[in-house]
Parts: C-alpha cells; sequence; structure tokens
C-alpha cells in the first residue's frame, strides 16, 4: 500500500543517494565495513517497504557538512540522528521525527566518585601538610630517644650518628602506629619514660589521622554527590566543540569548557577535570554503555529538546511516505534508542 501512494507522487531516481557518517549510535559502520546503527536500519526497513533502490554515500564532517551535501545535490536523502532546527527547515525538508529526545547531563557515577574523592584528597596540599607534621613528630621523638639511649644502650641506638638516628626514627613510627616489632627498645629510665609519654602520643595522633582522614573523604564524597543538585552556573562543564550542548550553554551565558569529540568530553568527566558533560542524550547514553558502564551516570533534567528526523531536498516526493512509514515505527524505534536494541 506504501510503495503505491509513493508511485502516484512521483518518480524516483532508479537509484537515491542517502548520505551517511560515523554517528553513533544512529550510524556507524560495523567490523565488516557495513552500515549500521539507528537510523539507518530504520531506513532499510522503510526502502524496503516502499520498493526504493539505493546506496550509501559517506559524508565526512558533522550533520552541518551532511545538509551542505543535500542542499548541494550530492545526496538525495540524509539517514543520520538530524537535529530539527528552525535555521535548517529554511533549506531542507525534515521527515516526521521518529525519535524525540533532549540534550542530557552526565555526572560520575558514586562508585567513580568514591575513588577519585579519595584520590583527590590524597594529592590534596592539606593531606601533604598533616603527614608532614607527623613525620616531623616522628622524627623529633626519635631524636629524642636517640639522645638519651645512644651511650647506654648501643646495641639498638648506637654506632654512627647517621645509622643511630635511624634506628630511632624506626622506633618512634612502630611506636606510634602501635606495630611494636621489639627490635629497637629503649633500656634507660629517662627513654622508657619518654617511650611511655611518646605511647600516649602516638595513640592521639594515630587516633585524630584516621578520624580526619575518614572525614575528609566523607565531605569530598558528599561534595560530589551534591553536584547533581547544583545550577549550571555552579559547575564545571564540557561540551563538544560547535555542538547542540555548547550553542544552548552560550545562549544561557554558561561557561563550559569545549572538546574536539563527545568521547573527549567524557573522559575529562571521568579523570575529574569537569564536573559534568552536557551531550545529545542517545550519543551519551551509546557512549556510556559501550564505553563508561558503571563510571557515568545520565541525570533525567531537562535542558533543550531535540527532534531527530531524516532530511530532504525541499519540495522532495520522498517526504510523505516517508512519514507514514515513520509514523508506522516511531513506538517500535523510540523503544530500541533507549534500551540499546
Amino acid at each position: 500500500m506504501a510503495k503505491t501512494g509513493f508511485s502516484a507522487v512521483s518518480k524516483p531516481s532508479p537509484v537515491l543517494r542517502v548520505g551517511v557518517s560515523e554517528e553513533p549510535p544512529f550510524a556507524l559502520r560495523d567490523s565488516l565495513g557495513e552500515w549500521r546503527g539507528y537510523a539507518v536500519d530504520l531506513w532499510r526497513e522503510i526502502a524496503g517497504d516502499l520498493g526504493l533502490a539505493y546506496r550509501f554515500i559517506d559524508v565526512p564532517g558533522d550533520s552541518q557538512a551532511m545538509l551542505r551535501a543535500l542542499k548541494e545535490g550530492r545526496v538525495d536523502v540524509v539517514a543520520l540522528g538530524v537535529a530539527v532546527t528552525p535555521e535548517q527547515a529554511r533549506e531542507v525538508s525534515y521527515s516526521y521525527p521518529y525519535y524525540p529526545s533532549a540534550l542530557a547531563l552526565a555526572f560520575r557515577s558514586e562508585r567513580s566518585s568514591t575513588a577519585w574523592a579519595v584520590l583527590h584528597f590524597l594529592l590534596s596540599r592539606e593531606f601533604a601538610y598533616v603527614m608532614g607534621g607527623l613525620l616531623l613528630a616522628t622524627f623529633l621523638a626519635g631524636i629524642l630517644i636517640w639522645a638519651v639511649e645512644r651511650k647506654e644502650n648501643p646495641d639498638h641506638f648506637g654506632g654512627k650518628t647517621l645509622h643511630g638516628i635511624g634506628s630511632a626514627f624506626w622506633w618512634a613510627a612502630v611506636t606510634m602506629t602501635t606495630i611494636g616489632y621489639g627490635d629497637k627498645v629503649p633500656r634507660t629510665p629517662k627513654g622508657r619514660a619518654i617511650a611511655l609519654v611518646w605511647m600516649f602520643v602516638g595513640v592521639v595522633l594515630v587516633s585524630f589521622f584516621t578520624a580526619w582522614v575518614t572525614a575528609a573523604v566523607a565531605v569530598e564524597k558528599v561534595s560530589n554527590r551534591s553536584l547533581q543538585h547544583r545550577s549550571l552556573e555552579e559547575l564545571r562543564l564540557g561540551c563538544v566543540r560547535g555542538g547542540m550542548g555548547e550553542k544552548f550553554l552560550a545562549a544561557e551565558k554558561v561557561h563550559a569548557l569545549s572538546f574536539s569529540t563527545a568521547p573527549d568530553c567524557l573522559a575529562a568527566l571521568v579523570a575529574g577535570k569537569i564536573d559534568a558533560a552536557v551531550l545529545r542524550e542517545p550519543e551519551l547514553r551509546y557512549l556510556v554503555r559501550t564505553a563508561y558502564a558503571g563510571e557515568i551516570d545520565i541525570v533525567p533534567r531537562s535542558l533543550e529538546r531535540i527532534d531527530y528526523a531524516f532530511a530532504f531536498p525541499r519540495g522532495s516526493p520522498l517526504q510523505e511516505p516517508v512519514n507514514e512509514e515513520i509514523i508506522r515505527r516511531i513506538g517500535q524505534l523510540s523503544y530500541r534508542v533507549r534500551h540499546g536494541l
């Protein structure tokens, strides 16, 4: 029926030139070099039902390059995840949108955030200062025990100055951490008095250090979780250079770092260089599913709606029959995209 309706309105050229390019999940090449993807598969189904002969034309570049090829007559239809925009609608014809979507926000997952929080804390200046203070206190305790033990206890703290101080520092460290190997022990009354005081001081220092580290990491984790509830202006955002995310953020006057590709943007997110990424939802879901599962969470925050459609030259007779086929399949395709089928 659809095939008859199409032949009544036009006489298409024998072989349609269908423009495609690498744009997961809508169009990509498999290991054998064959085109596949949501938009490509949908076009194959529609072309089969309408009895259309076609061949794929690889047009390098982004969707703008593809639309230029369409307007210049180098292709007859664009079978990609083309976003419907008012500006382009004046120059090309869109099919009925086959997948309504939006810009989406991506954050590091809680598991990734925990690991990043610990690493960020260990590399912080505050942690370095505290560790330096502990080492200094341990060194001073070692110097004190060496000074009173080196003559009367040469087996444990004697010998050359550097060797004796090293032994005393080792004793102070294992005593503070309550390990107490027993390989170095003070024997003089003064030395044992110093050791007793240092034991109590060590217990206090270790308890303080443990509580401080636990609290600091917990604060860092809470800070990471709270990122998802902050406004865009409060976040370090990343987006694709020249993409819809960058245009949206520029219109909202929100600063963001721009990256060459979506994978580069997500790599920066996982590395902690940015707090969140603003990307097109279908592409984002595909990349998270295939490369960042368990590392990145997609947050359902409404930013800007994006409708995906095929594109034709203005007045193309293909538009009406293709629209009928899309409407017949739209629910099925939306389910496929969302569930990665």
